[in-house]
């Protein structure tokens, strides 16, 4: 082979002729190490600062609302205590008019003399077992076979309700009123007046 005509390849992509790969120093590494740590921190630590947070609102949810519910609970035994108070006070009410209306029975028998007709003494005690809650006699004449009754009621219904159970009585039965009036007086309270036994039926 003639030297004129040899011809010399070169490798220019050889290992020595590549570039090479520029590694960070180890000061450039630590800082980029550290600053990657801080950021990490500076997160967790904002992390932990809004849970923190929530937490305390959270509490602060939680008692407010045990507050709430102590009260509604303190609210409930009141009204049943109130709901309680008032359905005692309407039954003891209840028990003092019927207790008025038999002792003003009892009087009225008292207050009859030892002369008096012994129908007398029928009529005074069918009236007592005749007594109603739903009103009260205030005053009882028994005149010559007539008689005028007054009273209290609760409603304009209760009286003939009442006077229809006269039947049920030996010494009432077939008696029969002229007139019945009702009125208010100043407290408001029904009251009721059955005035002469007109006659008996046959």
């Amino acid at each position: 082979m003639n030297a004129g005509t040899m011809k010399r390849q070169i490798n220019l992509y050889g290992a020595e002729f590549r570039p090479r790969r520029q590694w960070a120093s180890l000061p450039q590494m630590l800082l980029a190490w550290g600053l990657l740590a801080v950021l990490l921190a500076g997160m967790g630590a904002l992390y932990a600062w809004q849970q923190q947070g929530v937490s305390r609102e959270l509490a602060q949810v939680r008692v407010a609302l045990d507050v709430q519910r102590n009260e509604a609970k303190r609210l409930d035994a009141a009204l049943a205590r109130h709901q309680a108070d008032e359905a005692l006070q309407r039954q003891l009410v209840d028990k003092r008019d019927e207790l008025s209306a038999k002792q003003g029975l009892m009087r009225q028998l008292g207050s009859l003399s030892l002369q008096k007709s012994q129908g007398y003494a029928g009529i005074m005690s069918d009236l007592a077992r005749l007594g109603s809650d739903k009103l009260a006699l205030e005053r009882i004449e028994i005149n010559e076979g007539h008689i005028n009754l007054a009273g209290v009621a609760r409603s304009s219904q209760d009286v003939p309700a009442w006077v229809n159970r006269f039947k049920q009585m030996p010494t009432l039965a077939g008696k029969e009123f002229g007139e019945l009036t009702l009125s208010r007086d100043k407290a408001g309270r029904l009251q009721f007046q059955l005035s002469g036994i007109a006659r008996e039926k046959p």
